[in-house]
C-alpha cells in the first residue's frame, strides 16, 4: 500500500508531544545534569536499572520522580566524558546491550548544557541508550534542467546503502549523509562526508556546497523488543547543485551505488517505503524548499512541515 508523506513522517517522529509534560511515565526516565540545571536526554527503564545496578558511584536516581542524576562529583566536562567513556566501555565488555553497542565507531558525540556548552562526549554507539540529541549532517546533490525552471524536472543522486551495513543495509539515502562528531564543525563534516562517501573533491564541495536549514524529529529505535529506544536528532541539511560532468562514486564502502533519479521516481521510492526512514524525512524537506510539494496540493502540508521541525525539551548546540 502507498504511503502518504504524512504516513512517511509519523514512522520518524513518533514521540508524542504530551510526553514533555509526563516525565512519570512507566516508560521514561530523565537523565538530568549533575546540578539540576536541565534534562538532557529520555531513557527506558531496562537502561536505567542496569546503569545504576552496574556504576551506583556515578548516577542518583529517583524512582518516585523517574529521574536519573548525574553524580555531583562529575562537576565538570572532562569528568563527566571520562566517566561516560569508561561506563559504555564497561557495557560493551559485559555484552550488555550488544543491539546497540555491537555498531562501536569510536566516535564521540557531544552532548550539551542549558548554556549551550558542551557538557559531556559519549561514544556514537552509545548514545541511543542515554536518549541525547544527536546531530549529523544530510547533502542532496542533485541536477537542474538547463533548458527549463521547472523544479520538477530536476533529479537527484540518490545512493542505495550497502547491503551489509549494520542499519537500514540495501535501502535508499540522501547523496551525502554522516554523524556530526566531536570536534568537527558542520560545514567540515559536510565536506568530508562528500569526499568519503561519494568521491567528491573537497574544492568541488566547498564551492557548491549551499546551507539549507535543518530538521529535526524524535525517533524510537527499535534495537530489540525489550529495547525501544528515544532518539531525537538534529540534521544540518546542505543542497548540493552538480553539474551534468561529475558522477558521485562509492568509495568507503557505505553505497552499493548511485543512480540519478527523477522526482516521480524519488516520490514512488519514498511512498513505497524504500528511503530510509529519516532520509525521507530530509527529502521531503528538499522537496518542500523546491516547491516541489506545496500547501495546494498536499492537504498535511501543516502538519507536515512543523513535524520536521520538532522542538525538543532538551539543550541544544
Amino acid at each position: 500500500m502507498s504511503k502518504t508523506l504524512l504516513d512517511l513522517v509519523k514512522e520518524t517522529d513518533v514521540v508524542p508531544y504530551s510526553i514533555t509534560s509526563s516525565f512519570n511515565s512507566s516508560d521514561c526516565f530523565s537523565l538530568i545534569a549533575h546540578d539540576g540545571s536541565g534534562t538532557l536526554g529520555f531513557m527506558i527503564p531496562k537502561v536505567v536499572s542496569i546503569l545504576f545496578e552496574q556504576f551506583p558511584s556515578d548516577f542518583i536516581i529517583d524512582y518516585y520522580a523517574s529521574t536519573l542524576t548525574l553524580a555531583s562529583h562529575l562537576d565538570t566536562e572532562p569528568k563527566r566524558s571520562e566517566a561516560f567513556a569508561r561506563i559504555a566501555k564497561t557495557l560493551k565488555e559485559k555484552n550488555f546491550f550488544p543491539e546497540v553497542l555491537g555498531g562501536w565507531r569510536n566516535e564521540l558525540y557531544p552532548v550539551y548544557c542549558p548554556q549551550k556548552e558542551l557538557y559531556l562526549l559519549v561514544e556514537r554507539a552509545a548514545s541511543p541508550l542515554f536518549g541525547v540529541i544527536t546531530y549529523g549532517v544530510h547533502i542532496t546533490g542533485y541536477v537542474g534542467s538547463e533548458n527549463s525552471k521547472n523544479p520538477k524536472e530536476l533529479k537527484v543522486w540518490t545512493p542505495r546503502r550497502a547491503y551489509n551495513k549494520p542499519t537500514f543495509p540495501g535501502m535508499l539515502d540522501n547523496t551525502v549523509a554522516g554523524g556530526l562528531g566531536h570536534p568537527y564543525g558542520v560545514l567540515e563534516t559536510a565536506i568530508k562526508e562528500c569526499g568519503e562517501e561519494a568521491g567528491l573533491s573537497e574544492e568541488y564541495a566547498r564551492s557548491r556546497l549551499v546551507p539549507a536549514g535543518v530538521i529535526s524529529y524524535w525517533y524510537r529505535h527499535k534495537y530489540s523488543p525489550e529495547l525501544d529506544l528515544y532518539q531525537p536528532e538534529v540534521e544540518y541539511v546542505y543542497d548540493l547543485p552538480m553539474d551534468k560532468v561529475t558522477v558521485p562514486k562509492p568509495v568507503d564502502g557505505e553505497v552499493a551505488e548511485f543512480k540519478l533519479w527523477g522526482v516521480d521516481e524519488l516520490l514512488r521510492e519514498m511512498r513505497a517505503g524504500n528511503f530510509k526512514p529519516n532520509t525521507a524525512l530530509v527529502m521531503i524537506d528538499f522537496f518542500i524548499r523546491h516547491a516541489i510539494i506545496d500547501p495546494e496540493q498536499e492537504p498535511d502540508y501543516l502538519e507536515i512541515t512543523s513535524r520536521i521541525h520538532r522542538r525538543f525539551p532538551f539543550p541544544t548546540r
